[in-house]
């Protein structure tokens, strides 16, 4: 009796292996997808083609002069003395210079004076 039970189970585990094999490589064998030439576009906003390389070189050129115009604009802005003096530290005007005996903490940047 023991034999038929071990011979059964041997047989339905052996069975189902071998029918789950068949499942997976019917399955892989069906949907392998048919392979071809891939396209790559490449686009960067609505002017990403040009009729002609002139126009691209004007627009590259244009952009170059903006950057240039943004540059000298934060250049301008950073050379003021909040931004350029140690003694604002993160205030629009300098903090007040009190005594000793008033000195308080500074909310904006937590130093005493």
């Amino acid at each position: 009796m023991l034999k038929v039970f071990i011979f059964s189970l041997s047989m339905i585990f052996s069975l189902t292996s071998i029918l789950a094999q068949n499942t997976r490589d019917t399955e892989s064998s069906s949907n392998t997808p048919i392979q071809k030439k891939s396209i790559k576009i490449f686009k960067s906003g609505k002017n990403s083609f040009f009729k002609t390389q002139e126009e691209g070189k004007e627009a590259y050129e244009d952009r170059m002069k903006q950057v240039a115009k943004d540059k000298k604009k934060s250049v301008k802005i950073l050379k003021k003395p909040q931004y350029s003096d140690k003694s604002y530290f993160g205030h629009k005007r300098p903090p007040k210079r009190r005594p000793l005996s008033k000195r308080k903490l500074c909310k904006v940047c937590g130093i005493v004076h």
